[in-house]
């Protein structure tokens, strides 16, 4: 089949800009086939729809109350479900007062707010805010919070998490390999006093959707004195994952591809600021346009100088609509140059995503609008009132 083909009005480098709508459209995510249309209005804002789901929304996650934010035997709460995905969110002030170990899922969790000890078979981490951790199936891990106003975002997925700097390495060569692997940190199992291994220990096991317990007479968390293999517990920072853009334009979310599934199911991404653009319009542009695909993804917001009250807000966008993008012309920021404090998570899956009972109480009201005032014009350096006046209906 021949690539790059063009029909009909083409006014323009699909990186460009002017009083047309982009629609970005591909297949299998972000890596098959593609195509870009330019149109005269932006499919992403229907006019109304049939089921709320049906429409991007995000979640503002401050207003949730996981048992696990009162309860130290409590659990953290349920966001989004899909065929083999879970996302949830955890609170968790004091120590867990047992041992956990997931039988159904590995594990992505982002601290995004709040200092941790994460006690682990294979040893100790600390976490800071910003700190994401792999771990996988079956890993027995135990969790001692240092403050007390924590928010842990959970990514459960059943098929394992593998480095999508190594996976796409051996299918497309450099193009991913701007992420410094060696800033990567692993625990070390400690020499503990034997009194601290020597004690009856509880393990909360989540196995086939239920807790259920095991009850050891030694601590599987200390009981290690070393181990040799692989880094399947690790740990690494957000901000450590630089933005990538281009002299022309947005760069698509897998350029900032942290972990992955090798069958392509999903991808977790960080997304920080992009470098600004050197090309002026018609030809260069900032900001994502509206795209479709196969691809359900989740957005989490994890820093905005720009809207710090969107803080911890989560955004679903099904892949029933469009996302409906926001570009506009392309500038040089003002010098010196600086570090902009704004990132996002983004994690895109192949299964179909639905709100929980709990999460959608804390919808945000009118998505369509939102959409620019809590997440793309935070994302391109707009504070919600300019973000609110590039609203397309």
């Amino acid at each position: 089949m021949p690539s790059n083909v063009r029909r009909g009005r083409v006014p323009r480098a699909p990186q460009g800009i002017d009083d047309l709508n982009d629609e970005l459209y591909t297949v299998k995510g972000f890596f098959g086939p593609w195509a870009h249309l330019y149109r005269r209005h932006n499919l992403a804002h229907p006019k109304s729809v049939s089921a709320d789901y049906m429409l991007y929304q995000g979640a503002d996650t401050n207003s949730l109350s996981p048992s696990d934010a009162t309860d130290p035997a409590g659990s953290p709460l349920t966001l989004l479900t899909g065929a083999g995905i879970e996302v949830s969110i955890s609170h968790r002030q004091e120590p867990m007062p047992f041992a956990e170990r997931n039988q159904d899922y590995h594990q992505i969790r982002f601290y995004h707010r709040g200092e941790f000890t994460l006690e682990t078979e294979f040893g100790l981490l600390d976490t800071d805010p910003g700190d994401f951790v792999v771990i996988p199936k079956g890993i027995i891990f135990r969790e001692f919070p240092k403050t007390t106003d924590n928010r842990v975002l959970i990514f459960e997925v059943a098929e394992p998490v593998v480095s999508a700097m190594d996976e796409l390495w051996d299918t497309v060569g450099f193009t991913n390999h701007f992420i410094d692997e060696s800033r990567m940190e692993l625990p070390a199992p400690q020499e503990p006093d034997t009194a601290t291994v020597e004690v009856e220990t509880t393990v909360r096991v989540k196995y086939d959707g239920a807790y259920e317990t095991m009850v050891y007479d030694f601590d599987p968390c200390r009981d290690v004195v070393g181990w040799v293999g692989d880094p399947v517990v690790c740990k690494l920072n957000v901000w450590d994952i630089p933005g990538l853009g281009s002299s022309h334009g947005f760069l698509p979310p897998p350029t900032g591809a942290v972990f992955m599934a090798k069958d392509k199911s999903f991808f977790f991404n960080v997304l920080s600021v992009k470098p600004y653009p050197t090309e002026p319009p018609p030809n260069g542009s900032f900001g994502p346009p509206a795209h479709q695909n196969d691809y359900e993804e989740v957005w989490f917001n994890h820093a905005s100088e720009f809207a710090p009250d969107t803080d911890a807000h989560l955004w679903l966008m099904p892949t029933s609509c469009p996302h409906p993008g926001l570009k506009r012309p392309p500038e040089y920021p003002q010098n010196p140059v600086r570090k902009i404090r704004e990132l996002k998570l983004n994690f895109d899956c192949t299964s179909i995503l639905k709100w929980t009972d709990e999460a959608r109480q804390v919808l945000l009201p009118d998505p369509q609008t939102a959409i620019y005032t809590s997440f793309y014009g935070a994302h391109i350096g707009l504070d919600p009132e300019q973000a609110a006046q590039h609203v397309k209906h």
